[in-house]
């Protein structure tokens, strides 16, 4: 699997760092990239803000601006690509973003606002608890009404891996997108051999951290 990654990625173009491409497999990234890249190619190009964007392994990013979107990066830490159509932006999300009011045609955060507000995390000094509700909040004001939001996110029993990740259940998963429309969801489960696998929301949901690995892939919008 790894090598066929590699291949791809080489033939296409479209990121160089294979170091992170190898660990992007062995991870969610692999059911991760492949969900976001899906929901959005076979719509109209507009413009996308990719919320987290710094990770090695970003190949949404460059497949989405090779399709004719205008893909704004925004993250804490630097973060360079050398895609057409790529543009990145310094910017905290969970203390406001430099864009207008309903700007965004889509809005993607893969496995990011998991990490928001967790002090020794990605550069994250100042603990925030409620740092990833402030971030859910500032992606609404920037996205248009009934425009895509996919977001990825740990799934399973509830709490914090410090300084790692947020997990998420049914209950603060719920509070976190109180107002919108689940239009799609999808649960996913890392068996013991490494293998990814589709699972129930009840599976999921019953996975235990640390040392289980469950992520929920969502498709959500707001009118």
């Amino acid at each position: 699997m790894r090598a066929l990654y590699r291949m791809a990625y080489r033939a296409a173009g479209l990121f160089v760092n294979l170091e992170a491409v190898e660990r992007a497999v062995l991870n969610s990234r692999l059911i991760e990239y492949p969900f976001v890249v899906q929901k959005l190619s076979g719509r109209d190009p507009g413009w996308a803000l990719d919320v987290g964007c710094a990770d090695g392994g970003n190949v949404v990013a460059p497949i989405l601006a090779s399709l004719g979107w205008q893909v704004y990066g925004v993250d804490i830490r630097e973060f360079r690509l050398p895609a057409p159509n790529f543009h990145f932006e310094k910017a905290d999300v969970t203390r406001g973003v430099p864009f207008a009011d309903r700007l965004f045609d889509c809005a993607y955060a893969v496995s990011s606002i998991e990490h928001f507000g967790l002090a020794g995390r990605y550069g994250v000094r100042v603990e925030d608890p409620e740092a990833d509700f402030k971030a859910v909040r500032e992606i609404r004001r920037v996205l248009k009404p009934g425009a895509p939001f996919l977001l990825t996110v740990p799934y399973g029993t509830e709490g914090v891996v410090s300084p790692a990740e947020r997990v998420y259940g049914r209950r603060r998963l719920g509070r976190l997108l109180e107002g919108w429309d689940w239009v799609s969801q999808a649960y996913w489960q890392m068996d013991g051999t490494g293998m990814w696998r589709q699972v129930t929301e009840e599976q999921a949901a019953a996975t235990r951290t640390p040392g289980g690995v469950a992520v929920a892939l969502l498709e959500l919008r707001y009118e």
